[in-house]
């Protein structure tokens, strides 16, 4: 019976329609943030509009901050739900215990703080609740899914952890 469920799984699994759906959300969701930061970027050197400059010590600290932060998020993520079992089972543990979406969470606020320390934009930072709040309609689509493969476990889940921010 074990062996027939995993069979069933793998099908679903392996079936385009999974993979079509995985793109649905993630891939242009990373594009539009992209474009969008960077048409905020744009705006914001054709107008005269504050800029900010740290001084390299504390440009380099904050850099460093938010990209070990990034990195540890990305690691917990492959240790917590490896990519083999992606699909195939729904993972509350580490990361995941947190946060629903981490990946979406690095795109939201680790990418676009960094890129505003980059730039020394104000913008930007400012910003970040409009992207959170964009990112929070685009991932309905794939909750949808979620509750589609996991059912009442994936409802669940939703009532007990937060979207994107632990404690939010």
């Amino acid at each position: 019976m074990e062996r027939e469920n995993t069979l069933l799984d793998l099908r679903k699994w392996l079936n385009p329609k999974h993979y079509f759906r995985l793109w649905n959300v993630g891939p242009p969701g990373l594009i539009l943030s992209l474009l969008l930061i960077h048409a905020i970027h744009y705006i914001e050197t054709e107008l005269p509009l504050k800029t900010f400059v740290l001084g390299g010590a504390w440009f380099w600290a904050l850099a460093f901050l938010v990209a070990i932060d990034l990195v540890i998020l990305l690691i917990w993520v492959l240790f917590s739900l490896p990519p083999k079992e992606r699909g195939l089972r729904l993972s509350r543990g580490g990361i995941y215990g947190f946060i629903r979406h981490p990946v979406y969470t690095a795109i939201i606020y680790h990418m676009t703080i960094l890129y505003a320390l980059f730039w020394g934009s104000f913008l930007l930072l400012f910003f970040l609740p409009l992207h959170h709040a964009i990112w929070s309609k685009i991932v309905i689509k794939e909750e949808e899914y979620l509750i589609g493969i996991f059912g009442q476990e994936y409802l669940d889940y939703m009532d007990k952890v937060p979207r994107f921010v632990p404690w939010f």
